[in-house]
C-alpha cells in the first residue's frame, strides 16, 4: 500500500516540474487595453406594477388591468410587438410587526408585474416616459443599448492585443531582446452589461407633444476592453 501512494506522489510530483518548466521560460507578461464608444440607439424600458389588496383576486384583477393599459400603448408609441415583453408575476403576503419587529396580522396581498419595452426610435424619449408615466400609477426605470455593440466590441478586443504586443515589443527592445512566441493570452471576465440607469419614475405625468425636442442626452457607452498576453523573450 505504502509503495502505491509513494508512485502516485513522484507521477504528481513529475507533473508539476513538467508544468513548471512549461510555465518557466524568459518572458514578459502585459495588459493591453482599449477604450471605444458607440452612441446608444435603443432603450430599455422596465416597468413594474405593484397593486395591494386583502383580497389576492382582487389584487391580482387590478394589477393585469394596468397592464394591460401599458400594452394597450403599442400603437401610439410606435412599437413593433416583439419589441413588447411581459415577465414574472409574484404574490406576496404582507403583515404588520410590532414594535419589537415581530409579525403580526395580516395586512394584504401584494401583486407585482414587469413588463419590458424596447424602444428603438430614442429621439422620442421623452415622449414615451411621459406616456407611460401617465398611463398607470407604475415605476419606471430604463437602460441603454446599442444595435453596434457585438462588432466594436469585437474591434476594441483585437485593438487590445495590438496594445499588449505594442508594449512588450517596446519594453524587450529597450533592454536589447525580442519578443519570441505567445505563452498565454486571456481576456478577464468583465461585465459587460449596459448601465442601468439611476432614475426610477413613478406616478402620473403631462404626455409631451411628439415633436422631437426634448431634454434627453443619451451620450456615449464605453466599451472597455483588457487582454493580458505573455511573450517568451529570445
Amino acid at each position: 500500500m505504502s509503495r502505491y501512494f509513494l508512485t502516485v506522489l513522484l507521477l504528481c510530483s513529475g507533473v508539476a516540474v513538467a508544468d513548471e518548466i512549461k510555465l518557466s521560460p524568459r518572458h514578459v507578461a502585459v495588459t493591453g487595453t482599449s477604450i471605444s464608444r458607440v452612441q446608444p440607439d435603443t432603450v430599455v424600458w422596465q416597468i413594474n406594477i405593484r397593486r395591494a389588496n386583502r383580497e389576492l383576486a382582487k389584487a391580482q384583477s387590478e394589477c393585469d388591468d394596468a397592464v394591460k393599459k401599458v400594452l394597450a400603448l403599442q400603437t401610439e408609441l410606435k412599437l413593433k410587438p416583439e419589441d413588447i415583453q411581459t415577465g414574472y408575476m409574484s404574490i406576496q403576503k404582507i403583515y404588520d410587526h410590532d414594535a419589537t419587529g415581530n409579525q403580526t396580522s395580516f395586512r394584504h396581498f401584494m401583486v407585482d408585474r414587469h413588463v419590458t419595452l424596447r424602444q428603438r426610435d430614442i429621439s422620442r424619449f421623452d415622449t414615451i416616459l411621459a406616456k407611460l408615466i401617465a398611463a398607470e400609477d407604475v415605476e419606471v426605470g430604463y437602460s441603454l443599448e446599442s444595435s453596434e455593440l457585438t462588432s466594436i466590441r469585437t474591434k476594441t478586443r483585437l485593438d487590445a492585443v495590438k496594445a499588449a504586443r505594442t508594449k512588450a515589443a517596446e519594453m524587450t527592445e529597450l533592454l536589447g531582446a525580442k519578443l519570441g512566441r505567445v505563452l498565454r493570452i486571456a481576456e478577464p471576465q468583465e461585465f459587460h452589461g449596459m448601465p442601468m440607469m439611476a432614475n426610477t419614475f413613478r406616478g402620473a405625468a403631462k404626455a409631451e407633444s411628439d415633436d422631437g425636442s426634448g431634454t434627453f442626452a443619451p451620450g456615449t457607452i464605453e466599451i472597455k476592453v483588457s487582454i493580458d498576453v505573455a511573450f517568451e523573450i529570445e
